[in-house]
């Protein structure tokens, strides 16, 4: 549950440019920033005690797309 209202009037979607594979492991913060929301994406493979910074999405998305690891991918990406 939100602790403070969400106003929809201001939720504005972060533009995304291609595709990223759907993983167990990924954690993602939306965090704000002066020209807009920011996404900052981490990989949690090696635990939550070491997160792997993989920076905004679409940085993220090169790295997470050539991962090899197998049992990371949600069922639906096979």
């Amino acid at each position: 549950m939100a602790l403070e209202p969400i106003d929809s009037r201001e939720r504005v979607p972060i533009p995304r440019s291609g595709r990223i594979r759907r993983c167990r492991v990924r954690h993602v913060s939306i965090l704000p920033a002066g020209d807009g929301p920011r996404v900052q994406v981490d990989c949690l493979l090696g635990g939550r005690e070491y997160p792997l910074p993989l920076g905004t999405m679409d940085e993220a998305r090169e790295i997470c797309n050539a991962c090899t690891a197998t049992t990371v991918w949600r069922a639906d990406e096979d």
